[in-house]
């Protein structure tokens, strides 16, 4: 697995701020940012796709009715 620790990303950053041009930093910038968004999106509808196909709200409904049972034979 590749470590990029923080002063490397932000060598990075450095090399690639100086190497564009500064007319073109605005829309790098802007492209960038709308490319995180849409990962970011993409993650989460498939995060609640499989949350949903998995039917995990009532899976953790069911553990806690489960868990809820169990103390309360305990407490009998």
């Amino acid at each position: 697995m590749i470590q990029i620790g923080i002063l490397e990303l932000l060598i990075v950053v450095l090399v690639i701020l100086f190497s564009v041009k500064p007319e073109k930093l605005m829309h790098y910038i802007k492209s960038i940012f709308s490319l995180f968004l849409q990962i970011q999106n993409f993650f989460t509808s498939t995060k609640e796709d499989i949350e949903r196909e998995l039917n995990i709200q009532e899976l953790k409904q069911d553990i806690h009715n489960e868990n809820r049972m169990r103390e309360l034979e305990k407490d009998e």
